[in-house]
């Protein structure tokens, strides 16, 4: 409820069109409306029309189902959890699939699908109004709280008609998940500073632009409160998006207003330091290591197989180090600058190696002096700026050879 205040204050009083639903179907003419007056606000022309659905709970359900398998093929989730618990990101016995569903399904209003260029809006979502949402509506005739709503998916059409938005991930043996989700937090804060300046009509002075932030940085807190039993790395991945990406976003609206917002997301973040630490994307561009990993093919000739491959990125990292030091893990994350992990199986075995790289000797000294607690039965050997750390009494075989046979290279 905080944020949407924030977002309503300075609303105009007018005569407006009405729902955005009405009769249990998308109200054209108010769709209409939002699509012409997003335009004016946030600089760019729809090139195709958005078409738009609305969903009962069934269907709302089903595209969450459909949205899963698309994303993952048969067995992924069960692979992602096997490793992410040995990394220490999920306890034991995590079932992923049913946590996805839940998140998704109570935070899911409206959604523009990439796949099918379509708008979907969640009636359940829409009816769920507070009552100073319902009497501004009676006041001034406008579905303020649907047109938020709706306003901030449309920009996500925009986004895809003028940028392009990914509609396939890459499979979970080649995965690039950090920079992925540094450019999911760019799409969702531009998306956020859009919804709230088309809510208002017209551009976001420095002073509001710095009460959404304050707004949005309590995301975190309250889908701890609402999802106490999700695990971290899923519920903070999920706020990162929207409190650090409308961060991120902002950091280019107030260097030169949507221009470069378009500018930044023509060329978006690669990883979630540069979303974290903006000096690092707009000042003194800090990309990350490109990391090969090497040295595996002995386990495969026995038998292993590559299941997972990714790279967690300083997000993650600062949550694995929060398991056993919250007040630190910021700091020993923050001197990041690449990692790659590969998992392997044979039968129920798993071998993990993972490459980290930092800043300094220092930074990478700090980092290895934090794992034992978390990773304690886990091989741990840094040489100058580099840590591996191997995971499985196989992977500690193979150290010696992951090391002479990986690359690292800048950027």
């Amino acid at each position: 409820m905080s944020r949407v205040a924030a977002a309503l204050a300075g609303v105009a009083i007018a005569c407006g069109p009405g729902p955005i639903v009405r009769n249990g179907a998308i109200n054209q003419p108010v769709l209409a409306s939002t699509e012409q007056d997003l335009e004016a606000v946030r600089g760019l022309r729809f090139t195709a029309p958005v078409p738009g659905r609305v969903l009962d709970a069934a269907g709302v359900a089903a595209l969450i189902q459909s949205e899963l398998d698309q994303e993952y093929h048969p067995g992924d989730l069960e692979r992602l959890a096997a490793v992410y618990e040995r990394l220490g990101l999920l306890p034991p016995g995590t079932n992923l699939r049913p946590l996805l569903e839940q998140l998704y399904g109570d935070q899911i209003a409206a959604l523009y699908d990439p796949r099918t260029k379509t708008l979907a809006l969640a009636s359940g979502a829409l009816d769920d109004r507070p009552m100073s949402i319902r009497v501004i509506g009676f006041v001034t005739g406008r579905d303020v709280l649907g047109e938020m709503l709706v306003s901030h998916e449309l920009t996500h059409a925009l986004q895809d008609q003028h940028f392009g938005l990914p509609t396939t991930s890459p499979p979970i043996t080649n995965a690039d998940g950090d920079r992925l989700i540094a450019r999911r937090a760019l799409l969702e804060g531009d998306a956020t500073l859009a919804s709230i300046a088309y809510v208002r009509g017209g551009d976001l002075d420095q002073a509001t632009v710095l009460q959404v932030l304050e707004e949005v940085a309590g995301i975190p807190d309250e889908l701890a409160a609402r999802f106490p039993d999700m695990p971290e790395v899923i519920r903070t991945g999920l706020a990162f998006q929207y409190n650090q990406g409308t961060s991120f976003a902002a950091a280019a609206y107030l260097r030169g207003g949507w221009r470069a917002v378009d500018d930044a997301e023509r060329d978006p973040p690669t990883s979630t330091e540069q979303v974290l630490h903006h000096q690092k994307y707009f000042v003194e561009r800090d990309p990350p290591a490109k990391i090969t990993l090497g040295g595996t093919d002995e386990l495969e000739r026995r038998g292993w197989t590559p299941i997972v491959e990714d790279t967690l990125g300083e997000l993650d990292v600062r949550i694995l180090v929060a398991t056993a030091a919250p007040q630190s893990a910021a700091g020993v994350a923050a001197g990041w600058a690449g990692d790659r992990f590969r998992a392997l199986a044979h039968g129920d075995d798993l071998a993990i190696v993972w490459l980290t790289v930092w800043d300094t000797p220092g930074d990478a000294s700090e980092f290895a002096a934090a794992l034992p607690p978390i990773l304690p039965a886990a091989g741990i050997e840094r040489r100058d700026t580099r840590v591996l750390v191997t995971i499985g009494a196989a992977a500690g075989t193979i150290a010696p050879r992951v090391w002479s046979r990986s690359t690292v290279r800048a950027s």
